[in-house]
């Protein structure tokens, strides 16, 4: 029995040692990638018309925090990032243009919603606006996450920050509705950098329920990227960038479509109306 617990314990020792030398390869391979450029060559400060070419009523400001995913890494235009096929959306839905304007940037985490973007989409966008773009806002998306869990950032302080951000936004932009994306499932991108991926994901699952806990605290909509997404794109293989982790405008599309359903389904959910408007 001693000998069998010995030679047990010696093959369990090998694989560990293989998965985690494997592991840390990765890691090498992984720092050596050619990733795609983290600032687009454009900023997203547009006015969408609904396709109809007709709008009616005010025009609404939409507000976009977050990380690369906001500031439409992956794509060459930026009618096929991400804040401005949510405002497309929305112009649609509302038969109004949308004055869209995205402060995220690559590399983001929930630490730097309140000490950097938040202070900046509070100040007027022109010299002659009289308040910052923020506190007129009619909708806010926080697009945040999935560089906190690349990053490993310890749950508590995820919770901690994300909370504050949160709390910062309905205090900023009282009469906006917020929706806050979630983190999205890492399976599929950089396929040949599993279990890296494997591992990134599983740590993801430690932060996805922080992240609609703290959205349903906040009373802000909860766009479910992980759950939400993989189906409308099971099956295609132009989701992602050439890089093959950031997304394409395919992957973008999809995105747009759930954040926009989590602010409809939210805007269902606080009305007695029934077709109301995503705007309050």
């Amino acid at each position: 029995m001693d000998r069998w617990l010995t030679t047990l314990a010696r093959v369990i020792g090998t694989a560990f040692g293989a998965f985690f030398g494997v592991v840390a390869i990765q890691l090498v391979r992984l720092r050596r990638m050619q990733f795609l450029p983290l600032h687009p060559g454009f900023e997203i400060d547009h006015v969408v018309a609904p396709a109809s070419g007709r709008a009616e009523g005010d025009r609404l400001r939409l507000v976009v925090l977050g990380d690369s995913t906001a500031a439409g890494v992956g794509v060459d235009r930026p009618e096929h990032a991400l804040p401005h096929l949510i405002a497309q959306r929305i112009a649609d839905a509302e038969r109004r243009e949308v004055h869209v304007v995205n402060y995220g940037w690559a590399g983001a985490r929930v630490c730097h919603l309140v000490p950097e973007q938040l202070p900046r989409a509070l100040r007027p966008l022109r010299p002659e606006d009289q308040e910052g773009f923020l506190s007129g806002a009619d909708l806010v998306a926080v697009v945040i996450g999935a560089n906190d869990a690349t990053h490993r950032t310890r749950p508590a302080r995820f919770r901690a920050e994300l909370r504050a951000t949160l709390e910062t936004v309905r205090a900023a932009a009282p009469r906006a509705r917020v929706v806050h994306a979630g983190i999205p499932t890492f399976r599929g991108a950089l396929r040949t950098l599993e279990p890296l991926m494997f591992i990134t994901d599983h740590y993801a699952r430690l932060l996805r329920p922080i992240s609609r806990e703290e959205s349903e605290r906040a009373g802000v909509a909860y766009a479910d990227l992980a759950r939400d997404v993989p189906p409308r794109l099971r099956g295609r293989t132009d989701v992602l960038a050439s890089d093959q982790f950031h997304l394409s405008a395919v992957g973008y599309a999809a995105w747009a479509d759930v954040v926009v359903e989590a602010l409809h389904a939210d805007a269902v959910g606080r009305s007695p109306a029934a077709a109301p408007s995503l705007a309050g």
